[in-house]
């Protein structure tokens, strides 16, 4: 049995589960991880950062990303090189993948994106949520600030939703926002924000015995 729990949040683009993950994180006194599992794993390896944060931005793009990984193989994808330097795509993956799981028998908290969810799915203290928001909300959060259009922030949405369900979908085989693929899904358009993480919280305490 595991000791240490996790949370999995996946999101839709917009949708604040990024204020989300980072509020429950406080209310439960653990660490969240998202981008950062990058910086580790680049100062494991040893490998050029860039070249790693390429094959990790490739690798969400959706454009045949198995295509992309067999010209990794065969040396004839350009701009990356076949030196000592170079990450496939599912070198990068595997990766991110260990550090996850060394993450999660050190202690507990919060991971976001990443294929997280799948890659702890035989653990028995995992908890994985999907937060997703009405299309207007997405929006309205988006141009709160000013400084994006409407159409600038559909386009954001469209683009970044394409880029995370072609990279969940291809590296676990199941549908990105599809409910069957998590433990509970939230709204936070119809719920806020707040009341989206007491109800993951309350979960987890409930689920993990958390005092």
């Amino acid at each position: 049995m595991d000791r240490h729990f996790a949370i999995c949040i996946g999101r839709q683009f917009g949708s604040g589960g990024r204020t989300v993950s980072h509020d429950l994180a406080a209310m439960l006194g653990v660490n969240i991880y998202d981008r950062t599992l990058l910086e580790s794993a680049v100062n494991e390896t040893g490998f050029n950062s860039e070249l790693f944060v390429k094959a990790d931005e490739s690798s969400r793009q959706g454009r045949g990303i198995r295509s992309l990984f067999m010209n990794h193989l065969s040396g004839s994808h350009t701009g990356h090189g076949t030196g000592s330097n170079f990450l496939s795509d599912e070198s990068v993956f595997g990766m991110q993948s260990d550090i996850i799981r060394r993450i999660h028998e050190q202690e507990s908290c919060i991971f976001v994106g990443r294929c997280a969810d799948y890659v702890l799915r035989d653990s028995d203290r995992l908890l994985s949520v999907f937060l997703t928001a009405s299309r207007d909300f997405r929006i309205s959060r988006l141009t709160a600030h000013g400084d994006t259009t409407a159409r600038q922030a559909e386009s954001m949405i469209d683009e970044a939703d394409r880029k995370r369900s072609a990279y969940f979908n291809y590296y676990t085989g199941r549908r990105w926002s599809d409910p069957s693929s998590y433990d509970i899904c939230l709204n936070t358009s119809a719920l806020g924000l707040d009341r989206c993480t007491e109800i993951i919280a309350d979960l987890a305490r409930s689920k993990f015995s958390l005092d």
